[in-house]
């Protein structure tokens, strides 16, 4: 999986994978959802990528805890970037 790669979810909606973290030894992938077209919607999700072996992922949602842990990471990166 690569960045910008479109990947549909359990819930049937197609996201494009926009930002990846490694964080504690785990990879955290920042996705929008996208419509037909892969025009960006307002749907953003931050979810936890388990490699079930070299080819195959799923996603796994975050405790509430987790979410805002690793949301600060992402905004850390985002803010780095600018500067």
């Amino acid at each position: 999986m690569e960045l910008y790669d479109i990947v549909t979810l359990d819930n049937d909606r197609d996201y494009s994978v926009i930002k990846m973290e490694e964080y504690q030894g785990e990879t955290y992938c920042m996705l929008i959802e996208v419509d037909k077209e892969e025009n960006p919607m307002e749907e953003l999700l931050i979810l936890r990528k388990v490699s079930l072996n070299d080819k195959e992922f799923e996603f796994e949602e975050l405790s509430p805890e987790m979410l805002q842990e690793v949301a600060e990471v992402f905004k850390d990166q985002f803010l780095n970037e600018e500067e």
